[in-house]
Formats: C-alpha cells, sequence, structure tokens
C-alpha cells in the first residue's frame, strides 16, 4: 500500500512538472507575439514618408535639373532612413501578414523594400511571395518586385511592370524588356493585374516596344 502511495505522489509530481513546463512555454510563445497595433502604427508612419515625397509635379521637378537633383537627394534620404526602420521589423518579424496589420501598413513594407537594392529585394522577394499565396500580401505588388529584381540583375522582367529613361536612344521612358512577351498580358492576369502591358504603359505615359533589347551596360542597383 505503501508503494503505490509513492508511487501515486511520484506521478503527480512529474505530472505537475509537466503542467507547468507547458505553461512556461505557452507564455514564453504569447510573450513572443509581435505588437501588431504599434508596428501598424509605426509602419503607416512610414507609407506617409514614402508616398508623400513621390506625390508631387514631375513634369516641374524634371524641367528644372537643378532642383531635380535636390528633389532626388531628399528622396533617397527619406528612402534610406525608412529603411532603417523597417528593415529591422523584417529581420525580426519577417514579412508581416496584412490580416494582423492592415493593408496601408502592408504597402509600406513593400514600397520601402521595392524602393531600396537588389540585395534586400532578393532577400525578402521569397517571404513575400508565399504570403501572396496565402492571401496575405498583394500579388500585383510580389510581381512589381520580382520585375524590379529581374531588371536590377540585368535579366528581362516577367510581368511588364518597370520602366526605365536608360534603354532608349531618344531618352523616353520605355518598358524593360520583357521575358517570352507573347504571353505576358496571360501571366498578368493570372498574377492580378486588371490592364495589359499595353494600357498599362499608356498610364504611366511611357513607350511599350515588344522588341526592346536589353541595354548593353549593366547599371547596378546592389548599393
Amino acid at each position: 500500500m505503501i508503494k503505490i502511495l509513492k508511487l501515486f505522489i511520484l506521478l503527480w509530481a512529474l505530472a505537475g512538472c509537466q503542467n507547468a513546463t507547458e505553461n512556461n512555454a505557452a507564455s514564453a510563445v504569447k510573450e513572443e507575439q509581435p505588437n501588431y497595433t504599434l508596428l501598424q502604427q509605426e509602419l503607416e508612419a512610414i507609407y506617409d514618408l514614402d508616398q508623400g515625397v513621390r506625390d508631387v509635379d514631375w513634369d516641374s521637378i524634371n524641367a528644372d535639373p537643378v532642383g531635380q537633383r535636390a528633389y532626388i537627394y531628399k528622396m533617397h534620404q527619406i528612402d534610406s532612413t525608412n529603411q532603417t526602420k523597417v528593415l529591422p521589423i523584417l529581420e525580426e518579424h519577417g514579412w508581416l501578414p496584412k490580416s494582423k496589420i492592415g493593408e496601408k501598413a502592408a504597402d509600406a513594407l513593400f514600397y520601402v523594400v521595392q524602393h531600396s537594392n537588389s540585395r534586400t529585394i532578393e532577400q525578402y522577394l521569397p517571404q513575400m511571395e508565399e504570403l501572396a499565396k496565402q492571401g496575405e500580401a498583394s500579388g500585383t505588388d510580389a510581381a512589381k518586385m520580382k520585375d524590379r529584381l529581374l531588371m536590377f540583375q540585368g535579366k528581362k522582367q516577367v510581368y511588364g511592370t518597370q520602366a526605365v529613361s536608360y534603354i532608349r536612344k531618344d531618352g523616353k521612358h520605355a518598358i524593360w524588356p520583357i521575358e517570352d512577351v507573347e504571353n505576358v498580358n496571360k501571366r498578368r492576369k493570372e498574377a492580378g493585374f486588371e490592364l495589359t502591358v499595353e494600357e498599362n504603359a499608356e498610364r504611366l505615359g511611357v513607350v511599350f516596344d515588344p522588341e526592346e533589347q536589353l541595354p548593353d551596360v549593366h547599371v547596378s542597383f546592389n548599393k
């Protein structure tokens, strides 16, 4: 009888230890959850900075070379500052789902990474693409980021979302060359774009030439 009692006490003690361990583990997991409310507020403020500096009269800026240089410097400074705030968030939490932080904050993540360099885009694009498959990130934004990375790498883009001014001798902005251009609008539709590449080029006021070739000189964006 005494042996049975001792065995019961031992089992009870072990069960108590296990429950304590499980409770501690659950508490640790709970403590590690991001504060989505604070992250959302911070990212929404960053969104306003990123988009605010770009909400300008481009015709006026482009007509003034001195003012243009000053504006570009200001924009790069804001982009750099935003990256110092957003990249640590991504390093700690990974790409945040939009259901947790809202559309505007999710857009901030996209814009800050999109306006960075090829190394940063290459690092975080897979995370964004995975969340896009789950409906937790924008599929069209993920497509834009993929195109931008390919352009930065000197390769043809997939969805025809990126345009530059240095691939044509006339200096006009033009859609960056597209891989398998015959099927680009099919890919765009699958990604969620409403406009064809031709319609989008017209909206942007840029040239779209299906025969556009990659430039002879590759411009590095890995800075």
